[in-house]
């Protein structure tokens, strides 16, 4: 028996940017206990059939549908021209109460002035009669059933003083309050790191087996798809391209669209080819980072005595958790912050913090292209405007260099006169990566550059920036939560924990053979496009609070959460050995607590 039954969507809008149809005939059921997984790339219609399945769609959208049915309750919105009046008065209270959404950026949708036991205990009685005791009550229990420790006591900070993890918990507890009959997930794990997205997956599959909730859960991470869902849809252009159970879909894919997702999910699985070159370009000694904690007077280090090197023409990858120091770290590199203490040398020069012609030939990337470009500025104003502050070029010499950077990064130079409205998620990241080449720089900073952007897109700018190297011999730093996608384009790589680089060796090494405990966990948490390997990873026990008591601790900032720990991994911090290219922060590979070793010892991995 259905739940949810869709007959004949479509939706069309009507304004300046978008004329054509976001949706067209798409029809599809959702059973009670069920997960359906809604995959495609950016602009496939997806987000906009789930806000039409809610009503929630903007004036300008025109939507005719032939049925939408929940349970026994008829939810097609009117057609063009019949009141809405009637159809908003059901919504209302089929909202929260029998649907619930689930959105992507937590940050957004939670208000940073109101405390989250207020939120949820808000979004209670708003659905049902009880006290304010009873609703607070419940609150903690959502709170503890959405994977917050000790519930009670965390409801009164507010969403500014959570993880991302934990705010997106606190999003599904407030959509799991009134205990809803489907729940719309979209893209609920997409800017989570490995670990995280692993625990939000199992949360997700435990709510459904605990209380027969229907899922719709959107995403454009096939690995996620695979990991979590029952059945999935593959939407292109507006319309089904294909439907049925995953394991269909992913090992006997019908449709030629499917296949080509399946094709470029496969092209991040292959590793990249090592550049090898002697000379340093960026060199990072003992650097460390403190910050005052809000409402104490004692620091808080971001970064703790991290030491690394990047040679010129090479791509280092930087992985690591959320909150680990990754972009505390990127911006040490490009000058933006000072370190408290140790060097970062840039041809054997010091960066500096105040603006100079050392620090133009650092550039950065930043992780969302749909925040880093000004909305009020055209293209060609934006390229510009690094030229006007930092060189002598004429308005002509300018135009011209404008042009041949967007060539360069796949654009057309007739669109610099459009604003970032008028283009893609893709085609914005290539604008910034454009502007970022603009004063001709020797390194590249590139902070989560495709963790907002589908796999396809992912790959053009992967592509896009091998490419560049190559052309170009831009040397790069390249930062990710995202394991595969470093795998597909570092040659070396960085593994980062509370602040520290406990491993760093070769991409092939690390990935084939870790190290250290951490890194092995990390990997073990990575989701394939593939139902049966992506179901086996069981990732790592994590509780947020023991991150936070371990980031400060004296000891190994991983012991809390490791299974090899030794007696002094609680009392000591490891310093990082070395052997062949490879290094790692660990007491298992120091021979002061291992014991000595004979001259000819080849090290292998401990773990």
């Amino acid at each position: 028996m259905s739940l949810l039954r869709i007959r004949d969507l479509n939706v069309q809008f009507h304004d300046k940017e978008k004329g054509q149809e976001a949706v067209r005939h798409l029809s599809f059921d959702a059973a009670p206990g069920e997960i359906v997984g809604i995959m495609g790339e950016s602009g496939s219609g997806k987000s906009t059939a789930m806000q039409a399945v809610l009503g929630l769609l903007p004036d300008c959208a025109e939507t005719v549908c032939g049925e939408i049915l929940l349970g026994d309750a008829d939810i097609t919105p009117p057609l063009p021209g019949e009141s809405r009046k009637e159809y908003e008065r059901k919504m209302d209270c089929i909202r929260g109460d029998k649907i619930a959404m689930v959105f992507q950026n937590p940050q957004t949708s939670l208000n940073p002035t109101v405390k989250i036991g207020r939120q949820i205990v808000e979004t209670i009685r708003a659905h049902s009669h009880c006290s304010r005791t009873a609703a607070r009550r419940r609150a903690a229990e959502l709170l503890d059933m959405a994977g917050i420790h000790d519930g009670e006591s965390q409801m009164d900070k507010y969403p500014f003083e959570l993880s991302g993890g934990m705010c997106q918990r606190v999003e599904i507890a407030i959509a799991l309050s009134c205990e809803p009959e489907l729940l719309i997930a979209d893209e609920p794990t997409t800017a989570l790191d490995a670990t995280v997205q692993k625990q939000m997956l199992e949360l997700f599959r435990r709510i459904v087996q605990e209380t027969g909730t229907a899922v719709l859960f959107v995403s454009h991470d096939l690995g996620v798809i695979a990991s979590l869902c029952d059945r999935a849809l593959v939407m292109h252009d507006g319309t089904l391209a294909e439907e049925g159970p995953v394991e269909d879909i992913f090992y006997n894919p019908q449709h030629a669209y499917t296949k080509t997702l399946l094709a470029h999910a496969k092209e991040l699985q292959k590793l990249s080819a090592c550049r090898v070159n002697q000379k340093k370009l960026l060199e990072v000694t003992h650097v460390s980072r403190c910050f005052a904690a809000p409402g104490r007077r004692d620091m808080t280090e971001a970064v703790r005595d991290v030491t690394f090197h990047i040679q010129r023409g090479e791509t280092f990858g930087l992985v690591g958790e959320s909150g680990c120091g990754k972009s505390t770290l990127a911006r040490m590199v490009t000058g933006i912050l000072a370190p408290t203490c140790g060097t970062v040398l840039y041809e054997g020069k010091a960066q500096s913090v105040r603006p100079g012609e050392q620090n133009r030939r650092v550039q950065m990337v930043f992780q969302n292209p749909y925040a880093s470009l000004n909305p009020r500025m055209t293209v060609r104003d934006m390229l510009e405007e690094p030229l006007l502050l930092n060189t002598n070029m004429t308005e002509q010499e300018r135009r011209e260099k404008v042009d041949r950077m967007l060539a360069l990064v796949g654009l057309e130079p007739e669109e610099a006169q459009r604003y970032p409205r008028a283009f893609s998620g893709g085609e914005r990241q290539r604008i910034g990566i454009a502007r970022a080449l603009m004063l001709e720089p020797g390194l590249l900073v590139c902070d989560e550059p495709v963790s907002a952007l589908d796999m396809p897109i992912q790959e053009q700018i992967l592509e896009l920036l091998e490419e560049l190297q190559d052309r170009r011999g831009i040397t790069c730093l390249f930062i990710s939560h995202d394991l595969n996608v470093v795998k597909r384009i570092s040659g070396r790589i960085g593994v980062m924990y509370a602040g520290s680089i406990v491993e760093m060796g070769q991409t092939k090494d690390v990935y084939n053979d870790p190290w250290h405990p951490y890194t092995k966990a990390l990997l073990s948490s990575v989701l394939v496009p593939d139902p049966v390997k992506a179901r086996r990873k069981k990732g790592m026990p994590h509780r947020e609070e023991q991150k936070a008591e371990a980031f400060d601790a004296e000891g190994c900032p991983f012991a809390h959460r490791c299974g090899y720990a030794l007696e002094c991994c609680y009392t000591d911090r490891p310093k990082s050995c070395r052997f062949d290219g490879r290094e790692v922060a660990c007491f298992l590979y120091s021979e002061e607590y291992t014991g000595k070793r004979s001259r000819d010892y080849r090290m292998t991995s401990q773990i």
